[in-house]
């Protein structure tokens, strides 16, 4: 199939949509870089945090070209050949239409009444860069997926690592309504950072998936639809602060922010996660942590996952229990010494029996199951899971599960590094 394909060639109505929104974006593309080319040398000194935070010149720099959103036939062809070819698959492929037609749709919504109306061209250029970070986003992503072949091979899996995409897109659209309708300047300066902090997230959650997408060694289905809260969490951390303080610097404000701590966090852990099966692979070993289908689901996921009650916060436990205890080898743990590992299971594992404890015991089964000595063992058991982690009882409220997540990426941390440390004396 030929790049050039005229979208009115195509029968299925989803791609002749797609086609015809991509067509639609590219030339706002054009239009919007056009009005902006002349003032596009300088940057902002109030946005000095952000020239941090991103490659801003690079991204600003490729603006004049037409958008590569990804490689349209190539791509479109997979998903309405192959994948559509499964019968079972139908609706999660339809569901992958719809929402790549979607994310397209509100992107050239964003842009052409910016074209139209705005008079501010730093807005415009905003937003124009906001965009240009989605593509680069999806461009790698489903570049990497579709030469692996997952579109058919694992297409729900592919939703997921797709969804911050997805996120980041609604999430940039609620906040220009929000910008839209503001009349508070410190509030306008919380949503434009946070408008900054989602797109460096988005492009470090890209740079980290693209080092471990692989087709998984499992066949399992990825997992069930969780929220993913982290730039709308962040975005109200951000409002009080600024209407708290006299704070004005981005990178102080972001720093104020708990989500935003706990997102960085969780990219140091991918990223030593990633180091530990580099160093084991080096020793001619077996990854520590395998690729399974859930585990690169964690790799979508974990950045912008916020819990804030005990549903959510399951969502949390389950991730991390899928990493680094079912990846690992389950009851056959790779990092252990008796396995071949480098870790005393007695000495060093108490974030693994926690993580395993958590899910086990209370959010995943019943504590209240068995003989009655065996559940008064799990019921103090809990509780003392909940003291290592700092808290005194059982988690009611929000701050409560905010806590127990802290802490227990604290302690992800600290047990990778241990690992590493271990392996390499």
């Amino acid at each position: 199939m030929k790049n050039n394909m005229p979208f009115e060639q195509f029968n299925d109505s989803y791609l002749k949509n797609i086609l015809q929104n991509s067509e639609n974006l590219n030339k706002a593309y054009t239009s919007a870089f056009s009005k902006i080319s002349e003032q596009i040398s300088g940057i902002d000194q109030r946005f000095t945090g952000r020239a941090r935070l991103l490659p801003y010149s690079e991204l600003l720099e490729n603006l004049s070209g037409k958008s590569r959103l990804f490689a349209y036939s190539e791509l479109l062809e997979n998903l309405s050949g192959k994948s559509r070819l499964i019968p079972q698959d139908k609706l999660i492929q339809d569901n992958l239409y719809i929402d790549l037609n979607k994310q397209i749709y509100s992107w050239q919504k964003l842009l052409q009444p910016s074209l139209d109306i705005f008079q501010s061209s730093r807005q415009l250029k905003e937003i124009v860069l906001a965009s240009r970070v989605w593509d680069k986003s999806f461009t790698e992503v489903t570049r990497q997926i579709q030469e692996l072949n997952l579109f058919s091979k694992n297409p729900a899996l592919v939703q997921n690592l797709l969804k911050p995409s997805r996120v980041y897109t609604d999430f940039v659209e609620k906040t220009y309504q929000r910008l839209e309708q503001s009349t508070s300047e410190k509030v306008d300066r919380a949503l434009e950072t946070s408008l900054h902090l989602a797109e460096d997230q988005l492009l470090s959650t890209t740079e980290t998936l693209l080092n471990i997408i692989t087709v998984p060694t499992d066949e399992e289905l990825a997992s069930y639809e969780i929220d993913l809260l982290l730039p709308i969490v962040q975005q109200d951390e951000l409002i009080t602060i600024v209407e708290s303080s006299e704070e004005e610097d981005e990178e102080s404000l972001i720093r104020l922010s708990p989500a935003a701590q706990a997102s960085a966090q969780v990219k140091r852990i991918l990223d030593l996660i990633i180091q530990c099966n580099e160093v084991t692979q080096t020793k001619v070993q077996k990854e520590m942590f395998k690729p399974t289908t859930k585990l690169l689901d964690a790799y979508a996921q974990l950045p912008w996952l916020i819990p804030q009650d005990k549903r959510s916060f399951g969502d949390f436990i389950d991730h991390l229990y899928f990493t680094f205890y079912e990846s690992a080898g389950k009851d056959n743990l790779r990092f252990l010494t008796k396995h071949g590992g480098v870790l005393d299971e007695n000495l060093d594992g108490d974030f693994i029996w926690c993580i395993k404890h958590l899910r086990n015991k209370w959010l995943r089964h019943d504590a209240d199951h068995g003989k009655e000595t065996d559940i008064r063992k799990s019921w103090k058991d809990l509780s003392d899971k909940f003291k290592w982690l700092g808290l005194n009882h059982t988690p009611i409220k929000e701050e409560h599960f905010r806590k127990l997540h802290r802490s227990l990426l604290k302690e992800a941390e600290s047990f990778l590094e241990k690992i590493l440390e271990k392996l390499i004396p």
